[in-house]
């Protein structure tokens, strides 16, 4: 990406982060902190409260591998116990390493999405009904974070490609 166009990028989630009060960061904060500590609740509690978060954070990895021919099998949303905790929902695919990374990140797509959605709707909304946006971004923001199984795919890749970039760069100036 050139220069110029990224800091065109930065310019704009700057000009959107202006347009939020800091009453909505407030909102968007606690909606964000409550889906935190809502796993204190118990499993069930919080994959509810989680769920509009897990199920962007599933849509972007299946809409992924869908688009990238990765054969994706429907999400799944229905928690389930693992040896190191819970899995709130999953989406298999067949991919070589090259396709397995835009799709274990695609989630990190969701990101400009909750701008999007906190400017759109959250800020101009009143409250509750502001309440009920600010916890859909922060279940956007969260969902976003690529999780352990996630980074266990991309990470070898992303390492690969890290050393190929230094390589080149170190060839090349």
């Amino acid at each position: 990406m050139p220069l110029a166009s990224l800091a065109g990028l930065l310019a704009w989630i700057a000009d959107q982060l202006r347009l939020l009060s800091p009453a909505d960061y407030g909102f968007v904060l606690g909606a964000f902190l409550m889906i935190r500590l809502s796993s204190r609740l118990g499993m069930w509690a919080y994959a509810l409260i989680a769920l509009p978060g897990t199920l962007a954070h599933e849509l972007a990895h299946y809409l992924t591998a869908l688009l990238l021919l990765a054969k994706p099998s429907f999400p799944s949303l229905i928690p389930v116990r693992t040896a190191h905790g819970w899995r709130l929902g999953s989406v298999g695919f067949r991919a070589g390493w090259l396709r397995s990374v835009p799709i274990a990140l695609a989630p990190l797509a969701l990101l400009p999405l909750a701008l999007l959605w906190a400017v759109a709707w959250m800020a101009p909304a009143a409250w509750p009904i502001c309440g009920l946006h600010a916890w859909i971004v922060a279940a956007l923001v969260s969902a976003s974070l690529p999780s352990r199984a996630d980074f266990r795919i991309a990470f070898p890749a992303l390492f690969a490609f890290a050393l190929i970039a230094a390589a080149a760069w170190y060839l090349l100036r």
